[in-house]
C-alpha cells in the first residue's frame, strides 16, 4: 500500500518524538514506502539517531533481531508492517516504547492490550 506523507508531516512526528520526557535511542522505521522511509531516515541523521529501516530485498526477521538486539525505543510503523510490529511486540519486554502509528489517523482499539508501550496516532501532530 502506498501513501502519501509530506515532508510537513515527517517533520511533525520528529518533532512531536523530539519533545516527549522519553529521550530518543534509536528508531525503527516499519515503513514501506521508500520516499517516506528517506526522509525519516534523513531527518534523524541530522539529530545523531541511530535509524533501523525495512530493506525490501532483506529477510525481515533480520531487522526484527536487529531491533530485538538493540537500544531502539521508538517505533515508526505504516499499517503494511503490522504483522512485522506484532513479532516486535511479543517478542520485547522492554517497556517505555513510543510506537507511533503513521497512518492511523485515530488510536486503533487493538494497542490498549499493550499496556507497556505508549503509542501516537496522527491525532498526536500539531
Amino acid at each position: 500500500m502506498c501513501y502519501k506523507l509530506p515532508i510537513k508531516q515527517v517533520t511533525s512526528w520528529i518533532n512531536v518524538l523530539t519533545s516527549t520526557n522519553i529521550p530518543i535511542k534509536s528508531v525503527a522505521l516499519l515503513i514501506n514506502n521508500s520516499p517516506v522511509q528517506n526522509l525519516f531516515i534523513e531527518q534523524f541523521s541530522h539529530l545523531n539517531i541511530k535509524t533501523y529501516q525495512l530493506i525490501k530485498e532483506a529477510d525481515p526477521n533480520q531487522l526484527l533481531k536487529q531491533i530485538l538486539n538493540s537500544d531502539c525505543n521508538i517505533l515508526m510503523v505504516d499499517r503494511s508492517s503490522y504483522p512485522l510490529l506484532r513479532q516486535v511486540m511479543s517478542a520485547d519486554t522492554q517497556h517505555n516504547i513510543i510506537i507511533a502509528l503513521t497512518q492511523e489517523s485515530w488510536m486503533p482499539d487493538w494497542t490498549w492490550t499493550f499496556t507497556q508501550c505508549h503509542f501516537l496516532s496522527q491525532q498526536d501532530l500539531p
